[in-house]
């Protein structure tokens, strides 16, 4: 009985191994979908993040070409202003000579007037030197 016993020995051996190696094999084939989830979850987490850093990089550089143009608007705006604050300090200075020259021209004539009064027994009326400042003050305002 011994002889018969071996061969049914060997070939549950060899069964329960081949069931350990099918057991290993398993394992091993899910240890493996595992990883292959993982990475494929990493890699879609990554690709979002890809994503979200280019749609980012976009934003920032439309945001960067929109404020050069902004620049550029400014500077142009201000080189016209520019233009026009000089042009409107050069009217001031224009106008306060005018007025100078007027307000030098005005106190002349009343010192005409006055050493020609003392000289003439008729001097011209005051309504005529006031009038002339009036006019004066008129052209000024």
């Amino acid at each position: 009985m011994n002889a018969p016993a071996k061969p049914l020995d060997r070939r549950r051996d060899k069964a329960g191994a081949a069931e350990a190696a099918a057991d290993k094999a398993r394992a091993a084939v899910t240890a493996i979908d595992n990883q292959l989830k993982t990475i494929a979850t990493l890699s879609e987490e990554q690709q979002q993040a890809l994503r979200r850093t280019t749609e980012e990089a976009a934003r920032l550089k439309r945001s960067l070409k929109a404020a050069g143009k902004r620049r550029a608007e400014l500077v142009k705006q201000r080189k016209k202003a520019v233009v026009r604050a000089d042009k409107a300090r050069q009217r001031a200075r224009a106008a306060e000579a005018k007025y100078d020259k007027e307000l030098l021209a005005d106190m002349v004539r009343r010192e005409k007037q006055r050493d020609r009064g003392n000289l003439d027994p008729a001097p011209e009326s005051g309504d005529a030197a006031t009038a002339t400042s009036r006019e004066t003050a008129a052209r000024h305002t």
